[in-house]
């Protein structure tokens, strides 16, 4: 299956490819700043002691640089468990480094603050604020007390933490008023502004009193530097080119000499937070501590001087390092260049396929003689879609290995698909698959399965517009999100363009063209990483990562996942698809024979493991790879907290130049991949299902290639509708697969189940069945029936379809006396065709 033009494609792929190699991603601070600021951050721990120590490690930890902190501060603990107020500190540094042992120190920080004659209660009210932890919903009687009693540094904090844990409404109305009154005590007031700097969310209005009020404070009043620090950090969008935000980073950087050390500190971590490149200096004099404090008096020891000047630099690195997390990295010319030709031969595949096709049957079956191995690779690269490229390297680096166990059953199910449901489809010959459960078991059977399979397809390319450009295109090309429904569009109109164009001969050809650009972008992916490494196994994982959770082996449909339920999970999902999508059977049928549709089953298989095993090496590799350079995540993202935008995320920042673009449309590649062929066969099943099933007196078109696309149009434009949904859905990327694209895999199969290996399953039986499954997948995915993980929808629909089914048409049968059975029905089938047969020979 040549393509004319296709060499000239791929020479000028990689033309381009290397004059991108010249093209570089500039940084504003370099490796040799970075590593600086992250050793005087390490080496102020270290050796400092008390607050100073705790700052350090603080820093370290919102950074990302968290090596050695939790021992660090284990040991501090066992030393100072009973040293108020510093234990504070301790605990609220070990509740951010240890998280698994989180609760049990904001517990300590609580009893802290419940015993009202505690030494610490002050800190520890600071510290929950902190932590985002609310007192008035973990101590609600003694917050009360506290907030119905007078106004001072127990107050402020309180009311602060109160804030937490609530919808999105920032600092709230009092806070802003503390710190605001002029008539209130400076030191309330450094303390409410500096709850305001942390906590932001303030509307217009305030934020212009919080700015004016900053600049005509004066010089040396406490608060003033947390009221700039606040109008700075917390400025709106259309705020920050007025003259009086120009006016409050002037007042902030005068501040880079002050011989307070609590302003220095401020000035750092308000331009770290809201700073541009051209603040560096101020900051790398502060890190380099270009202007010492030298404070005076008797009690101004060395070690105090050294104290506080540590603290400064400190500050300046944590300044440098934020500034290097806020760098935004976008795709070079070259990048661009390389994805716009990729689109470009897409749409010129189906135009030249467009010629090919001369009927129906060459448009859904491609002419019924297709290459197995060709075919098998477009099964692949169907079944996997860009869905799952996405989301398993997140799931490897969220949950661990624990899923990619599922390939170990993969020879039972090429086994049991491959002699027991690919000769029963290869016999039949049909155009839709749907067809099987007519002559079975009736009309009503088929147009239920016609139901299903839509709800089904319609939903899988719909979730795949949105992740595609939720989660791939909008993090890797930087666009914003107000663009969504455009991109949404576009990618979809290129999709329906050559789909429409080629029918499967087009889908096939570009199917094996994205399948090796798929292994290929995991493959690069490994080898940067490995080279940034200098080793496979300087990134490889020595030992179970703690944030995995245990490791579990059994079966048991209350856990998210053991190996058990990721064998039981695997199995359930290939025999289900495999006996009843109409893209899987289609496949099948556009083979010559059973032999051959099994060799093109064992190819998607084969490829399938080995782009399983790719994709969950990906997933530990920018696991390692991000927790070594930290700097490449945005403020506020950890490897935990945003494991699926890891891998796109690293397509942009962490692959050479053009490298990048090739990888980005290898992601389009995938999603393009699915929907054409989600449109190829949906818009089949509408044409035979339904359109010619149930249109009276139907006559096919003159122009019947024409009308078939127009379907395929039609399909499209659903689909891309039915996206803008998906975003309701509640979960990560992979809870929300599971639960919209799988959520009618089960209950499909079980129709077909009971249609060829039930011979007393009767219509209304089955019917049943299939709503009985169906209820219990949406049981389980929206309403957490039983406890029952959403990943154990599969096995659980299928298991009580079944059931139902079996005992539906068993009491249908003996109870009922319907003698329409399956094993009936395909009798009869059997003896008019071998008729029909015989009529036509004579």
């Amino acid at each position: 299956m040549r393509v004319p033009g296709i060499r000239n494609l791929t020479m000028g792929l990689i033309v381009l490819l290397a004059v991108a190699a010249c093209q570089s991603r500039p940084s504003a601070v370099g490796p040799e700043l970075r590593e600086r600021a992250v050793q005087e951050l390490q080496q102020v721990m270290d050796q400092q002691e008390y607050w100073v120590k705790v700052h350090a490690a603080e820093y370290k930890i919102w950074l990302d640089y968290t090596e050695g902190v939790r021992e660090t501060f284990q040991q501090e603990e066992e030393k100072w468990e009973q040293s108020s107020p510093y234990r504070i500190g301790v605990w609220r540094v070990l509740a951010q480094s240890d998280l698994t042992s989180r609760e049990s120190y904001v517990n300590k920080i609580i009893r802290a603050f419940e015993d009202r004659d505690g030494p610490d209660r002050v800190h520890a009210a600071e510290t929950l604020a902190k932590l985002g932890e609310s007192l008035a919903n973990s101590s609600p009687e003694i917050t009360r007390e506290v907030l119905e009693g007078q106004v001072n540094s127990l107050y402020v904090y309180t009311l602060w933490s109160t804030l937490q844990g609530r919808e999105p409404n920032g600092a709230g109305e009092k806070l802003p008023e503390l710190a605001l009154d002029s008539g209130l005590d400076e030191i309330l007031r450094l303390q409410a502004a500096y709850a305001l700097r942390n906590e932001g969310g303030f509307s217009e209005d305030t934020w212009e009193r919080v700015a004016k009020s900053g600049l005509q404070e004066q010089q040396g009043s406490l608060p003033r530097v947390y009221l700039l620090s606040a109008a700075l950090i917390h400025a709106p969008e259309e705020k920050r080119n007025d003259p009086v935000f120009e006016k409050v980073k002037e007042a902030l950087l005068d501040l880079k000499n002050s011989p307070s050390k609590g302003e220095r500190m401020e000035m750092a971590y308000a331009l770290g937070k809201a700073g541009n490149p051209e603040d560096l200096p101020v900051l790398i004099d502060l890190l380099e501590n270009k202007h010492p404090i030298l404070p005076e008096g008797e009690q101004a020891t060395s070690g105090m001087k050294e104290a506080i000047n540590a603290d400064v630099r400190a500050a300046g690195a944590f300044g440098i390092l934020m500034l290097d997390r806020r760098q935004v990295y976008s795709l070079a010319w070259a990048d661009w260049l390389v994805v716009v030709a990729y689109l470009a031969g897409m749409v010129g595949v189906g135009y030249y396929f467009s010629r090919k096709n001369k009927s129906e049957k060459d448009y859904y079956l491609g002419g019924g003689k297709m290459n197995p191995v060709a075919v098998g690779l477009s099964l692949f690269a169907t079944l996997l879609s860009s869905l799952s490229y996405l989301s398993y390297p997140g799931e490897m680096v969220k949950y661990g290995p624990v899923i990619f166990s599922g390939v170990l059953i993969f020879p039972l199910v090429y086994y049991v698909v491959g002699w027991f449901l690919i000769p029963r489809f290869m016999k039949l010959r049909v155009t839709s698959a749907y067809e099987i459960l007519e002559i079975n078991l009736g009309v009503s059977i088929r147009v239920l399965a016609t139901f299903f399979f839509l709800s089904l397809r319609f939903l899988w390319m719909g979730t795949i517009i949105f992740i595609t450009v939720h989660t791939a295109i909008l993090a890797i090309f930087g666009f914003d999100p107000s663009y969504t429904l455009i991109l949404s569009v576009l990618l979809m109109g290129i999709t329906i363009f050559y789909t429409t164009l080629g029918g499967l001969k087009a889908v096939v050809f570009t199917d094996v063209i994205q399948s090796g650009v798929l292994m290929g972008g995991a493959v690069l992916t490994l080898l940067v990483v490995t080279f940034s490494f200098g080793s496979v196994s300087a990134w490889f994982p020595s030992e179970w990562l703690a944030h995995w959770g245990e490791l579990k082996v059994g079966v048991d449909a209350r856990e998210r996942m053991t190996i058990g339920n990721a064998l039981l999970t695997t199995f359930v999902w290939y025999l289900a698809s495999s006996g009843s999508d109409q893209m899987s059977i289609q496949r099948f049928l556009a083979t010559e024979n059973a032999q051959t549709a099994r060799k093109t089953f064992g190819v998607s298989l084969l490829t399938t493991f080995v782009v399983q095993t790719l994709l969950g090496l990906v997933g530990l590799a920018v696991l390692a790879y991000f927790t070594a350079f930290p700097h490449f995540l945005s403020p506020g993202e950890t490897v935990a907290t945003h494991a699926d935008q890891l891998f796109p995320k690293f397509i942009r920042v962490g692959l050479p130049v053009g490298i990048s673009g090739l990888v980005a449309a290898g992601i389009l590649a995938a999603a393009m991949s699915s929907l054409s062929s989600g449109l190829n066969s949906t818009s089949s099943v509408i044409s035979e299902d339904l359109i010619k099933r149930f249109t009276r007196n139907y006559r096919a078109p003159k122009n019947q290639l024409g009308a078939v696309r127009n379907l395929s149009l039609f399909v499209g434009i659903f689909a891309l509708l039915l996206s803008l949904l998906i975003s309701k859905v509640e979960g990560n990327l992979y809870d929300v697969i599971v639960k919209v694209v799988n959520l009618f895999v089960s209950p499909l199969f079980v129709l077909f189940f009971l249609a060829l290996f039930v011979p007393f399953a009767t219509a209304r039986g089955t019917f049943l069945g299939g709503i009985g499954s169906v209820a219990i997948a949406v049981a389980i995915a929206f309403f957490k029936f039983l406890g029952i993980e959403v990943l154990f929808i599969l096995p659980v629909s299928l298991g009580v379809g079944v059931l139902l089914g079996m005992v539906f048409s068993f009491m249908d049968v003996k109870m009922l006396g319907n003698k329409e059975t399956m094993l009936k029905r395909s009798r009869e089938a059997a003896i008019f065709k071998a008729s029909t047969e015989i009529d036509r020979k004579t």
